[in-house]
């Protein structure tokens, strides 16, 4: 293997439960139950499962993720991927054919949250009725 492709395989025959933390490259073939904190790509390849909440720059699903999903980069949900729970990422791609069953927050801003919204509510007018004033009427 050349130098600087180093990956963490958890093999197609292993179940592993636990935390998971990875420098450059992490590639789920079997299944994984835990946690997955990473400063590279996750790959979960077709058949693989992972229950687990995922951190990473990347995430490249081709397999079922159960958990939420935090990328500071980007998030592909191939064409077979499945992700139950929800999404967090600067940008994302969903194949054709894809699942997703959550919510999703995509952009630069997305670890920060949705953005607040500014000045009036829409229509322009505060609430509360027109002068700001209820009941009352002309005492003479």
């Amino acid at each position: 293997m050349a130098e600087g492709s180093e990956t963490t395989v958890v093999g197609a025959d292993s179940h592993f439960k636990g935390e998971l933390m990875f420098e450059k490259t992490a590639r789920i073939i079997g299944k994984f139950d835990g946690k997955i904190t990473g400063k590279g790509e996750l790959q979960v390849v077709n058949n693989a499962t992972c229950q687990a909440d995922v951190e990473a720059a990347v995430a490249n699903i081709d397999g079922t993720i159960e958990g939420n999903v935090t990328a500071s980069d980007a998030v592909r949900l191939n064409a077979n991927g499945t992700v139950k729970g929800d999404i967090t990422a600067a940008k994302m791609v969903m194949a054709e054919g894809a699942s997703f069953y959550g919510m999703c927050s995509v952009g630069p801003d997305a670890k920060k949250g949705a953005p607040k919204p500014s000045g009036q509510p829409s229509g322009g007018q505060p609430q509360g009725g027109q002068g700001g004033q209820q009941g009352g009427g002309d005492k003479k």
